[in-house]
């Protein structure tokens, strides 16, 4: 029976040709371990599945796998899209692409260009969706930068706020939102420094982001200059704003779109970026504060 069961399974079995292909599918199977689903059902059936064909790694293309793996992320997703993070669901384009290209026989220019695109209409989506969002008025990051924990410390560090002010105001806003009440607001201290500072961050975060979905709709296939781009992005980006998840899944389409010159400075990006889960406002903080 398991002998059945094991030639079954093999005869789904597509070898990765080493270094371009070995790299896609592995690095994709290592990020749907880390944050591929939602869902504590749907994540351990991913975490084994996509563990093992790490670990059998002659099961990486394997098209029933493929198969498998897809058909839960749509159901699970489906299920739960009111509470998807956004990289999930970009996520989730990519794997179909991958099982795509395995069970229609594809060649490795069918994953170049598509995440190629992929690139180009996310970040376009994300800048349409932000200007009709008002995200050039000035005063759109400007609050969130006074009452947002992941920016305090900026904030501090700009403009010399005491971050127990600055404390105080995030347990007010707190407060306003889970018992709002008719014509009350919370005053919020700042600066026109901080204002100005963070005005031209919205603006200039805004221009990298549509230059990049220019680069890469209508730029050539083996252009630097989209690729550096896009790694800038990444980094001036997520530094600030820690999504993990987000710049993970963009920098692996990056790597999945570039020439072999290229790609390695993608993967650099990939372990630069995960220091952005080191609270280095906080070491900071107590860098400045601490007496030696």
């Amino acid at each position: 029976m398991l002998t059945k069961i094991h030639t079954f399974i093999d005869k789904y079995n597509v070898p990765l040709k080493p270094g371009y292909e070995e790299l896609i599918f592995k690095f994709s199977l290592m990020l749907l371990v880390l944050d591929g689903s939602t869902g504590w059902n749907a994540q351990i059936l991913m975490r084994i599945t996509c563990t093992l064909m790490l670990v059998f790694g002659k099961y990486a293309g394997n098209k029933l796998f493929w198969g498998i793996i897809i058909s839960v992320l749509l159901l699970s997703n489906s299920l739960q899209w009111y509470m998807l993070d956004n990289h999930k669901i970009l996520f989730m384009y990519w794997v179909l692409l991958l099982t795509m290209y395995l069970w229609l026989e594809k060649d490795t220019e069918y994953i170049r260009a598509n995440s190629k695109l992929l690139i180009g209409l996310v970040m376009l989506f994300a800048v349409v969706q932000k200007v009709l969002n008002e995200f050039l008025t000035p005063g759109f990051l400007h609050g969130r930068f006074l009452f947002d924990s992941r920016f305090m410390l900026i904030t501090h560090f700009l403009t010399d706020i005491p971050v127990e002010l600055l404390y105080k105001s995030k347990q007010s806003m707190t407060m306003l939102n889970a018992l709002p009440i008719h014509q009350s607001f919370v005053q919020l201290k700042s600066t026109p420094l901080m204002a100005t500072s963070i005005y031209i961050f919205q603006v200039f975060g805004l221009v990298v982001e549509f230059l990049v979905s220019i680069l890469f709709l209508g730029g050539k296939k083996d252009s630097n200059a989209k690729d550096i781009s896009l790694i800038i992005f990444c980094i001036g980006t997520y530094f600030i704003f820690p999504v993990i998840g987000f710049s993970s899944i963009l920098l692996l389409l990056g790597i999945a779109q570039s020439t072999a010159k290229i790609r390695p400075y993608y993967i650099i990006a990939f372990i630069v970026l995960q220091f952005i889960k080191v609270p280095w406002q906080e070491l900071l903080y107590y860098i400045e504060n601490a007496s030696f």
